[in-house]
């Protein structure tokens, strides 16, 4: 906030409306009087749109804007610091340590502030905040729906405004216990945004989206949804090919679950673990992370299973059941035939709403038959794969079904290549 010899807007408020009522000046802004007396006494922090509405109806040249403006920048910096602080617990320290100096991180605090100080909210207070909640809850599954059939690329910007819309919304909370139930929300759209990115190949950007959705899922106190932030962060890091660090943030997810996160958001990181695992060669590890991961399954749907991780299914697992033994089959053959069964099981059951998905498990599928020898068929699922994933815009799942195809093309050719000519003296 300004230091006590500056210009607050509450002040200037105040100043520029001298005699003139609250309802008059609520006419000429196209508000009302409440509004205006909230703001009046610094209750609430005014968003763009209603700071520009009043500079206009007190002719104030812009500096009722001016002032809006810094007091939001200050609230965004309060509600997502640029370093950890105290009340941040060990693992999620740890996160932070590890991966928040690296060179491409340095400028995401600036980057927020000037995101969050673009938004131009129209104020809420008016509105029963409960019923405003579920209806940004029901935007954003309506979103995640659509991501599922038509792909990142269909709904990323209206995803984005969502998620912009909602941190606006925080950062202008009247109370501490609407503020903690609109960050529950900014986690999940942050997280969401965070994904939509990495889908569309911006792997490093998707990682400043995590962390502040991480942030946010902190304040809201919400175990579950930061643990499952920390692990989808995992999965970022090891296709940046950090894979010692993306173990490392995937037992950490799992610590900071604890037995208090949810048995779905639990098998999840377990199963994502595996893969982790899978990815450096330990078999062993790789097969106890994925029995606990199908263990808890048995208990995901009590029906409490955050919205965030309501795709997780035994199909889900199936999937990352052939990921990790794809990844262990390079080395071990004999993990071929419990991959194909799991990846098989998995495309069986595949819900026919998520297109977008289906390009990942076809592309496992390709490349678990072509270990197997099955390249015609493999050959199929890599073709299958690389037209979905160009159809829904997926840049992540374009440039692994591509690579499968072109090895199962390499292979093949292999495979016909006619002999040479006779060898002569």
């Amino acid at each position: 906030m300004p230091e006590p010899d500056q210009a607050t807007f509450a002040a200037e408020l105040r100043r520029l409306r001298g005699e003139l009522s609250l309802r008059a000046l609520a006419l000429r802004a196209s508000c009302s009087k409440s509004i205006i007396g909230d703001l009046e006494i610094g209750r609430r922090i005014p968003s763009a749109r209603m700071a520009s509405a009043l500079d206009s109806a007190l002719g104030a040249g812009g500096t009722l804007v001016s002032l809006a403006e810094a007091e939001r920048r200050c609230a965004i910096k309060r509600a997502s610091p640029g370093a950890p602080d105290s009340a941040v617990d060990g693992p999620l320290r740890e996160w932070w340590d590890d991966v928040w100096r690296r060179d491409f991180l340095k400028s995401t605090g600036a980057a927020a502030a000037a995101l969050a100080t673009s938004l131009g909210v129209d104020d809420t207070a008016d509105a029963d905040s409960g019923d405003l909640l579920a209806a940004h809850r029901d935007l954003r599954a309506v979103h995640g729906r659509l991501d599922n059939l038509r792909g990142a690329q269909a709904v990323y910007r209206h995803a984005v405004d969502h998620h912009r819309q909602v941190v606006g919304w925080h950062a202008t909370a009247a109370t501490a216990s609407e503020r903690k139930r609109i960050a529950a929300l900014a986690a999940d759209t942050g997280g969401f945004v965070g994904f939509l990115t990495y889908d569309l190949g911006a792997a490093e950007l998707a990682t400043t989206h995590y962390r502040e959705a991480a942030e946010h899922a902190q304040e809201a106190g919400d175990v579950s949804s930061c643990a499952n932030l920390v692990g989808q962060m995992s999965r970022v890091v090891a296709d940046l090919g950090h894979l010692d660090r993306a173990l490392v943030f995937s037992g950490r997810a799992l610590h900071l679950a604890g037995t208090r996160a949810h048995p779905a958001v639990r098998s999840w990181l377990s199963a994502v673990r595996a893969y982790h695992h899978a990815c450096l060669g330990d078999g062993r590890a790789a097969q106890a992370d994925l029995g606990t991961a199908w263990a808890l399954l048995e208990r995901a749907d009590d029906g409490e299973k955050p919205p965030y991780i309501g795709y997780l299914s035994a199909a889900e697992l199936s999937k990352w059941t052939g990921h990790a033994m794809v990844q262990l089959a390079t080395a071990d053959p004999s993990f071929v035939r419990k991959g194909r069964t799991a990846i098989d099981d998995a495309r069986s059951d595949w819900p026919t709403t998520s297109v977008r998905g289906s390009a990942e498990v076809l592309t496992t599928s390709a490349r678990i038959y072509a270990a197997d020898g099955a390249l015609d068929a493999a050959a199929d699922f890599a073709s299958r794969a690389v037209t979905i994933a160009t159809k829904t815009g997926s840049a992540r799942n374009l440039d692994s079904a591509l690579t499968a195809k072109n090895a199962v093309i390499t292979r093949t050719a292999r495979r016909v290549r006619p002999p040479g000519p006779p060898h002569t003296r």
